[in-house]
């Protein structure tokens, strides 16, 4: 196998592990394995929606409320191209809500 396909695919297992720890609600797992990829697998030009919710989801799974903060706000740029991704937001759009509802309540 060439080099190249082996870092291929050692960085699809990364990304395949990272969405698993967010099933698994291992955020700060998840946060570690999908946090760094963003840059690299994400741009205006090829929007990645699947990885920036995963990545919210981890970010705010951590409590790290700045960055999943700039997370929904890049991730509201991008329209879902398919009903996955849609869904994707959604539930990112949900926990965004219920993030303000929480802090309004600690006011």
């Amino acid at each position: 196998m060439s080099q190249n396909k082996q870092a291929m695919n050692k960085l699809a297992q990364r990304v395949i592990s990272g969405y698993e720890a967010v099933h698994a609600k291992d955020y700060a797992k998840a946060k570690q394995l999908l946090d760094p990829l963003v840059p690299m697998l994400h741009s205006e030009t090829k929007p990645n929606i699947k990885l920036l919710s995963y990545s919210a989801i981890a970010q705010l799974g951590t409590k790290d409320v700045e960055n999943f903060l700039e997370t929904c706000e890049e991730l509201k740029k991008y329209e879902p191209a398919n009903d996955q991704e849609a869904a994707l937001v959604q539930r990112v759009d949900d926990m965004f809500v219920m993030l303000m509802d929480t802090l309004n309540e600690e006011d």
